[in-house]
């Protein structure tokens, strides 16, 4: 386990090396001990945590330097493989390829939006927080005209 400087529960750091082999949070925190019903929300959860992503980057870096990889290096099989599979013309393996390096690039991370709000924009916000799953539904299935956004009631 790499040195976090006793920053993880003993948990957390089997959590770090599950995940750094599967690269799946949830599967991690079954694997670290956490219950099963709450591993799709600790491992995620886990994750957030700077000490947890300081370990992983950590744990990265010694399999980087047992491994003698770097990313690049990992591109480029990639690439290979995406050449060898189209010349045997087999587009799965093409795709495979491509996915995998789109993980890498990280072309599958949410997109971050920061938005500031007007008055209006607040008024709305408070609006929709304090309203019903139920009422939300409704107004998704039914949308109402683009004045009641604009104007408010």
């Amino acid at each position: 386990m790499p040195d976090t400087g006793g920053k993880l529960t003993v948990r957390q750091g089997r959590f770090v090396e599950h995940y750094a082999l599967c690269g799946n949070a949830a599967e991690a925190a079954r694997l670290a001990g956490y219950s099963s019903k709450t591993a799709r929300v600790t491992g995620p959860e886990n994750l957030s945590k700077p000490a947890v992503k300081d370990a992983l980057a950590a744990r990265q870096q010694v399999f980087q330097a047992e491994l003698r990889m770097a990313k690049q290096d990992v591109v480029n099989g990639l690439l290979s493989a995406i050449q060898m599979g189209r010349d045997q013309q087999n587009p799965a393996v093409m795709i495979a390829g491509l996915v995998q390096i789109a993980k890498l690039c990280g072309f599958y991370e949410p997109e971050k939006v920061n938005l500031t709000l007007c008055a209006d924009g607040k008024r709305l916000s408070a609006k929709f927080s304090a309203m019903s799953d139920d009422e939300l539904l409704a107004i998704i299935a039914n949308p109402p005209a683009q004045e009641m956004f604009v104007r408010g009631d």
